[in-house]
């Protein structure tokens, strides 16, 4: 039986094409599991973490992968969030802040339109990192255009760079000042999504994206939906609209309650959703009856859950819960994943068992 290759089968499950078994999404596995099931000694592993994981994903039987993010050595090595200083204590001077960085954001993007070297520039940039990626996975192994710098841009909520504290009293009290900042952030990132364009029509890539930013914990969204109509969703809508007006397939990341998110997102055009952890209260079997805006199934990457079965269930409650994704969701668009990271503390049994589950599971699903 003709076996397909990782990139030719998640191509044709994305295009809603007939399988050999269901793709699987890769995602970062702990440093550990990866030395174990490559042997790759412990220092080689941290010089050079790439190849590590691509190493161990093709090993598990994944692909597909999605971003280059990997485990730190130690928490020195994080970057924390600046409102750990006092200078984000006294919110005119985060004004101040983020008026001044949306003016600097307004004026790289005038720079940048202005300049067809810098146009050219970045699409060769852009063209050369997707060569790069891909070339190391060889056809085992999509890579897609990825949540790093070369892949879409959206605009994001600053809480990272001026603290939650800091970033709320904004949305309460200066929200016109956070819809400035947002309005030349898309400004910069509708810019780079057209070079974006260009470098997936010059590599004829897949036109195939990943991209979000977490706007929701576990009770809902960050900031009530009336807000994100007015101030978020337009500036995203005018940042994705190259992507989506080119045909781009836009898989949004959704961790915590989205149910507020969901149609507002696939308003703006997005085609899928990965992830959703189930205990915040966005069931996968609701999330499968929704279609894109225009009329096709989803397309969904997960969601077996990592925290409440692959960490503390048995083998048996691990194969109840992939074949529980596999029924609420039999539609074309699935490709199956975790619905989140897979932490150290998670048995290196249990992984073995879930994606050996996922291939042959995946496989009887597609009637094989």
């Amino acid at each position: 039986m003709y076996e397909m290759t990782g990139r030719e089968r998640s191509i044709r499950a994305m295009n809603f094409e007939p399988t050999d078994r269901l793709p699987i999404m890769a995602n970062m596995l702990p440093p550990e599991f990866v030395q174990k099931v490559t042997h790759i000694p412990e220092e080689d592993y941290w010089a050079n973490q790439l190849d590590a994981h691509i190493q161990s994903m093709k090993v598990m039987g994944m692909d597909f992968h999605i971003q280059n993010w990997f485990p730190v050595r130690d928490e020195a090595q994080r970057q924390w969030s600046p409102s750990q200083f006092d200078r984000w204590r006294d919110i005119d001077v985060v004004v101040e802040a983020m008026e001044q960085q949306a003016a600097q954001m307004e004026e790289t993007w005038r720079s940048l339109s202005a300049s067809p070297q810098e146009r050219e520039k970045r699409i060769q940039e852009i063209c050369d990192y997707q060569i790069e990626i891909q070339s190391k996975m060889g056809d085992d192994l999509l890579w897609v255009f990825g949540m790093n710098f070369p892949g879409p841009h959206i605009i994001e909520f600053p809480y990272e760079e001026y603290g939650y504290e800091a970033f709320f009293l904004v949305c309460g009290l200066h929200p016109g000042v956070l819809g400035n900042y947002w309005a030349a952030a898309s400004r910069l990132a509708r810019w780079h999504n057209t070079c974006v364009v260009e470098a997936a029509a010059r590599l004829d890539w897949p036109r195939i994206g990943y991209l979000g930013t977490d706007v929701t914990d576990q009770r809902g969204n960050m900031v009530s939906p009336r807000f994100m109509d007015q101030y978020f969703f337009p500036h995203l809508d005018h940042a994705i609209a190259p992507l989506v007006e080119a045909g781009f397939k836009l898989v949004w990341h959704s961790d915590g309650n989205m149910n507020a998110m969901l149609k507002p997102l696939i308003d703006i055009g997005m085609a899928g959703f990965q992830g959703f952890q189930e205990e915040c209260g966005t069931r996968i079997a609701d999330v499968a009856r929704l279609r894109n805006r225009n009329g096709d199934p989803l397309i969904l990457w997960g969601s077996v859950s990592v925290i409440t079965v692959v960490r503390t269930g048995t083998f048996r409650d691990i194969e109840r819960e992939v074949q529980r994704v596999l029924d609420e969701w039999p539609h074309p668009g699935l490709c199956l994943g975790t619905s989140s990271y897979i932490s150290p503390d998670v048995p290196h049994e249990n992984i073995i068992e879930l994606f050996r589950l996922m291939r042959t599971l995946g496989a009887v699903q597609r009637g094989l």
